[in-house]
């Protein structure tokens, strides 16, 4: 992959699987404007209520995507949000940013909302995502807003639309569904793209693959082909969904060990899983097992009563415990009655 800094999570567990410089900040580009879209809705009360296109949308935009919109259109604040992820619009931040907040205050919420966040290493500048030293992140940090927002509802359903037909009749395409006939983009559900020089080619994205939901944050791919970024992701979930995958490693059928039982008929008592237990991992990892506990069953242990452990381990790395306990009945030698009939006999 071109890409130069990379965060991928399998979001089941919400747990990081591949990085690539992702805690170095470097220009985003157009991924800024995921957090203008989520600013916009946490202070919009009606999406549907309708604003004009004015003049004033239009500062600033030249050599930058825009929606497609018109001065004097009359369009509603959730086209306005499509129209800032699917083709990734300029002129529809501006129309938002100017009937919402305005241009000082948009900025300050959006670097407030980042730090209510967590990201940290986060700095915005502009809504647009212009190369800016003030305007900068790091893919975890991408990664980190992208998954707060996806909590939302709406943004949810903007991010993974990739064509919409706004209410006064413009349609709308995401900007990967330029590369479809190129590259198997179906696999992205949803997607928002970025570019500057200093940027290169980003795309933040989600899918789902084998029943893995992946998330992945793609920062300065080569600026060779437009569709470096997209090549980078797709090359990505591929790989990961082709070699990994969720493999049950704990079950009432594993052995784990077999232990010795005092007084009773029974002369050992087998070790094996109490529940199951499925984790993610590289196709043809073999899990190996230790059990820490009772090295035997003592007289009278009831059923149900903990024995020790099991550690799970892949290669040197632990990476699932479970408790053991006793899920048989022992019936045990009657010592009670055999002491008892020893001392009628002496």
């Amino acid at each position: 992959i071109t890409g130069k800094y990379v965060s991928l999570y399998n979001m089941n567990e919400d747990m990081l699987i591949y990085s690539k410089n992702d805690t170095k900040k470097t220009s985003i580009a157009s991924l800024t404007k995921m957090m203008t879209t989520l600013v916009a809705i946490e202070n919009i009360d009606d999406l549907e209520k309708v604003i004009t296109i004015k003049e004033r949308d239009f500062d600033g935009t030249v050599g930058y995507s825009k929606a497609g919109f018109s001065v004097g259109d009359k369009v509603t604040y959730l086209d306005l949000l499509y129209g800032i992820i699917l083709p990734s619009g300029a002129d529809a931040v501006n129309a938002i940013v100017n009937n919402t907040l305005g241009y000082n205050s948009f900025i300050k919420k959006m670097n407030e909302t980042a730090k209510k966040i967590g990201m940290n290493d986060t700095s915005f500048a502009n809504p647009i995502g212009k190369d800016d030293e003030n305007n900068y992140s790091t893919s975890s940090d991408i990664a980190k807003l992208l998954k707060y927002a996806l909590k939302n509802e709406t943004f949810k359903k903007v991010f993974t639309t990739k064509s919409y037909k706004t209410s006064n009749g413009i349609n709308l395409e995401s900007t990967v569904n330029s590369y479809k006939s190129i590259l198997n983009t179906s696999e992205i559900l949803g997607a928002k793209s970025g570019f500057t020089k200093n940027a290169g080619r980003c795309l933040a994205s989600i899918t789902t693959l084998n029943g893995v939901d992946y998330l992945l944050v793609v920062i300065n791919s080569s600026t060779s082909s437009p569709s470096n970024a997209v090549k980078d992701t797709i090359t990505i979930y591929d790989y990961y969904s082709s070699n990994y995958g969720y493999k049950n490693i704990l079950n009432d059928d594993t052995f784990i060990k077999e232990i010795p039982v005092d007084l009773s008929k029974e002369k050992t008592y087998k070790i094996t899983g109490n529940e199951d237990v499925n984790k993610y991992l590289k196709n043809g990892d073999e899990v190996t097992y230790e059990y820490v506990g009772s090295d035997k069953i003592t007289f009278n242990t009831k059923k149900g009563s903990k024995l020790g452990v099991v550690n799970i381990y892949n290669g040197d790395e632990l990476i699932a415990t479970s408790n053991v306990y006793l899920e048989n009945n022992i019936e045990y030698y009657p010592i009670v009655t055999y002491v008892l009939i020893f001392i009628g006999v002496i």
